[in-house]
C-alpha cells in the first residue's frame, strides 16, 4: 500500500497550503466577530483592575475594591495588556482570546504531525479551526479560551519532556498547569491525571529518577497554582476586596466549592428544560401581555425541573447521553459520534498482539512507541473531559464548558481520521465500514442541526456525502481505492462533515453555539430597546454630576453595575455577582454611604420586571427605599429605579477605600 502522505492529493506543497488555509479560516471566524459578544461582567473587571495595583492584584470587580470577580486573575491580567494600550472596550478584552485561539490551530498541527503524520495534523487543525465551541469562546472574553490554550501548551510541554528527557520541559509543564489553575481553578486539572500518567508510562529514564522528576513537577505545579490563592488568604479581610460568590469571604470556598466541586455536582441541581411559555410571559408581561395561569415556583436559574421532555435532537438528557443532544451537541459541531469512533481507533495501537498475550508488556510498548503513548495522551484527555463534563450538571447551564474538550476532540479526530484513510485503502470489509461511518455521521449532523442551519447547507452536506460515498464505493468494487479519485472522494466526504460546524460558527454568537432547546418563537426573551436608551440616559446624568464621593453608583448585583464601570463611572455591586453575597450588613452599608457613597443607588426595576431569587439584601433595600430620595423621574427612569443618597454632599473628599 502506498504511503498515504505520498498520495498526489496530499503532497507536501498542498499540505502546507492546507495548514495556511486552516489557520486563515480559524482567524477569520474568530476575528470577524471580535468585540461583538463580550461578557460585561469581565470587561468591567478589566476596567477596574487598571484603576490601581491593588485592584490588579486582587482582580477587583469594582474600582473601589469592594468585591473580587469570581474567577482567578490570570486571564484578566492578560486582557489588561491591550486594554491599557487601546482603552477598555469590547474588542480589546476579546483580542487576546482571538489571538490564542488562532495560534492554537497551528500549535495543534505542530503537536500532531511529528508522530501521526500530515493527514492527522491537517484534519486536527481544520476541526479546531471550525469547532463551534472553540470559535465562540475564542471570540469573547471568557477565561475558558486562555485555559484551553494553556492546556494545549502544557500537553506539548509534557510530550517534549518525554522526547528530550530535559528538566526544562518538565518545569515548563508545571508552570503552565499552575497558570491554568490561576485561569479557572480546579477545572484546569481535568486532564492532569492523563498528563502525569503519560509521563510516568512513557519517559525513558530509571524509576528513581522518574519518581524524583514527577514529584518535582507536581511541587512546581502546586507552588504556581497556590501562589495567588495564598496571597489572598494571608491578606487581612479588611485590606482586600470581598471574595466574590462565597458566603464566608473565603478564598478556599471559592476554589473548592464555587469553582470546584459545585461546578460538577450540585451547582444547579438536576438537568432541566427551559422555562415554559407561560412562565416567560409572566416574567415579561410588557412584551406579551397577560400571562396564562401558571403555578409552581420558578427556580433561580429560570428553569423548571418537571416539564414534559422535548422530543428529537433538542431533548434534554441526563448524563453522558446528554452530550449527543442539543444544546450540548451544538458546541462540538455534532461531531461527537465520529469523535468517539476515532477515539477507539486512536487507542487501538495500545492493543497489540503482545499486549493480548502478555498484558505486562504494555508499559514497554508505551515507552517504545510514541504513536501508542501519545494516542493515550490525546485519547485519555478526551475521554476524561467527556466523562467529567458529561456528568456535570453545570454543563447544561454552561454548554460552552465543552470548549474544554475541543483540543483533544480535534486531535483524536485527526489521528483517527488518518487511521480511517489507511483502513479504507485496504479494500476489505473495513473499507465499507468507513463509508457507513461517513454516512451515519452526516445523518446525525443533519438530524441535530436542522434548526441551526439553512436547507441549503443541509443539501450541500448531503450532496457531498452521497457523491463521495458513490465514488468511493465504485472505486472499492473495482479495487481502485488507492487511486487519486477515490482518495479525493474520501477527503471530500470528510470535509463535508465540517460544513455544518463551519456554518454554525459563522452565524451564532454569545457564549454558546447553535440553537438552545426548542421553544416556540413567541417565547424568545425580549431585549427592549428602552433598556439601552435608559442606560445611556443614566450614564449621561451621572457623568454630569460632580460628587465628593468615591463611589457614584451602587447596585445590588454585578450585571447592573458593569455597564457603568465600563463607562468610567465609579460603581459598586454590594451583593457581588449574583446580588446575594453578604458583603455588607445594614450597619456597614450605612457607614459606607455616609463616607464613600454611593451617591446614587440603582434598583433592578430599571430592567423589565422579572422573577429573581431571594436576596440577603432585603434590609438594605428597605433602608434605601425608606430613607433615600427617589429621583427616577428626574432622569426619566421608571418609578423606584434610582435613589439619591441624602448624605452624599457631606462626604469627605478622600474617604477610606471600603468599609
Amino acid at each position: 500500500m502506498k504511503n498515504v502522505a505520498e498520495q498526489p492529493w496530499l503532497n507536501k506543497a498542498s499540505i502546507d497550503l492546507w495548514l495556511v488555509g486552516a489557520v486563515a479560516l480559524g482567524a477569520f471566524l474568530r476575528f470577524s466577530r471580535i468585540g461583538d459578544f463580550d461578557n460585561d461582567y469581565y470587561t468591567a473587571t478589566v476596567a477596574s483592575m487598571l484603576e490601581s495595583l491593588h485592584n490588579f492584584l486582587f482582580a477587583s470587580f469594582d474600582s473601589a475594591g469592594v468585591v473580587m470577580v469570581d474567577k482567578p486573575p490570570f486571564s484578566f491580567w492578560v486582557q489588561t495588556l491591550p486594554a491599557a494600550i487601546f482603552g477598555v472596550n469590547s474588542w480589546t478584552v476579546t483580542l487576546p482570546q482571538a489571538i490564542v485561539g488562532t495560534v492554537a490551530v497551528a500549535l495543534l498541527y505542530v503537536a500532531i504531525r511529528p508522530v501521526f503524520g500530515r493527514v492527522a495534523a491537517i484534519v486536527a487543525s481544520l476541526v479546531l479551526a471550525v469547532l463551534p465551541a472553540s470559535v465562540v469562546i475564542d471570540s469573547g472574553n471568557e477565561p475558558d479560551s486562555l485555559l484551553s490554550f494553556i492546556l494545549l501548551l502544557a500537553g506539548l510541554s509534557i510530550i517534549r519532556a518525554v522526547q528530550t528527557g530535559k528538566w526544562s520541559w518538565l518545569i515548563t509543564f508545571g508552570v503552565l498547569m499552575g497558570l491554568a489553575f490561576n485561569t479557572k481553578m480546579l477545572v484546569a486539572f481535568i486532564p492532569l491525571p492523563v498528563f502525569l500518567l503519560y509521563y510516568v508510562l512513557s519517559a525513558k529514564i530509571p524509576i528513581p529518577q522518574l519518581a524524583k522528576r514527577t514529584i518535582v513537577s507536581i511541587l512546581v505545579l502546586l507552588v504556581v497554582s497556590l501562589s495567588w490563592v495564598t496571597f489572598v488568604a494571608v491578606t487581612p479581610a479588611d485590606d482586600r476586596p470581598y471574595v466574590g460568590s462565597t458566603p464566608d469571604n473565603s478564598i478556599q470556598t471559592l476554589v473548592i466549592k464555587y469553582n470546584g466541586l459545585n461546578r460538577f455536582t450540585s451547582f444547579i441541581g438536576p438537568r432541566v428544560q427551559q422555562r415554559p411559555p407561560q412562565a416567560i410571559n409572566q416574567a415579561f408581561p410588557q412584551a406579551y401581555g397577560s400571562a396564562p395561569a401558571f403555578s409552581g415556583q420558578v427556580p433561580p436559574d429560570g428553569m423548571l425541573p418537571s416539564q414534559p421532555p422535548a422530543m428529537g435532537p433538542d431533548a434534554p438528557t441526563n448524563g453522558l447521553l446528554g452530550l449527543l443532544a442539543n444544546p450540548l451537541a451544538n458546541q462540538m459541531g455534532w461531531l461527537l459520534p465520529v469523535g468517539l469512533i476515532t477515539l477507539a481507533l486512536t487507542l487501538t495501537p495500545l492493543l497489540q498482539d503482545d499486549v493480548y498475550r502478555r498484558p505486562k508488556t504494555l508499559p514497554n510498548l508505551l515507552r517504545d512507541s510514541s504513536f501508542a503513548s501519545q494516542a493515550l495522551l490525546w485519547g485519555g484527555w478526551l475521554g476524561t473531559g467527556l466523562l467529567v463534563f458529561g456528568v456535570a450538571n453545570s454543563t447544561t447551564t454552561h454548554p460552552y464548558y465543552l470548549v474544554g474538550v475541543a483540543v483533544p476532540l480535534a486531535a483524536t479526530l485527526g489521528i483517527g481520521g488518518s487511521v480511517l484513510v489507511k483502513a479504507f485503502s485496504r479494500g476489505n470489509l473495513l473499507s465499507w465500514l468507513v463509508m457507513v461511518a461517513l454516512i451515519g455521521s452526516a445523518g446525525y449532523q443533519v438530524w441535530g442541526a436542522n434548526a441551526a442551519v439553512t436547507v441549503w447547507i443541509i443539501s450541500l452536506v448531503l450532496a457531498g456525502i452521497l457523491a463521495s460515498v458513490l465514488i468511493m464505493g465504485i472505486g472499492l468494487s473495482r479495487k481502485l481505492q488507492n487511486e487519486p479519485l477515490a482518495l479525493g472522494a474520501f477527503a471530500a466526504g470528510a470535509l463535508a462533515l465540517l460544513v455544518i460546524p463551519l456554518a454554525v460558527s459563522m452565524t451564532t454568537g454569545g457564549r454558546i453555539a447553535g440553537p438552545a432547546l426548542r421553544t416556540p418563537p413567541a417565547v424568545v426573551v425580549p431585549r427592549p430597546a428602552e433598556r439601552g436608551l435608559e442606560t445611556a440616559r443614566l450614564q449621561k446624568f451621572l457623568n454630569s454630576r460632580t460628587t465628593d464621593s468615591s463611589v457614584t453608583l451602587g447596585t445590588f448585583n454585578a450585571r447592573e453595575a458593569a455597564p457603568y464601570i465600563i463607562a468610567g463611572i465609579p460603581s459598586v455591586a454590594i451583593g457581588g455577582f449574583s446580588g446575594n453575597d453578604p458583603i455588607f450588613s445594614l450597619d456597614s452599608f450605612r457607614a459606607m454611604a455616609m463616607t464613600e457613597g454611593p451617591q446614587y443607588f440603582l434598583f433592578s426595576e430599571f430592567r423589565p420586571n422579572r422573577m429573581r431569587r431571594a436576596t440577603r439584601q432585603e434590609p438594605i433595600q428597605e433602608y434605601i427605599r425608606m430613607n433615600w430620595r427617589d429621583i427616577s423621574d428626574i432622569v426619566g427612569l421608571p418609578p423606584r429605579s434610582l435613589y439619591a443618597n441624602p448624605h452624599s454632599k457631606d462626604a469627605p473628599k478622600n474617604p477610606r477605600r471600603r468599609v
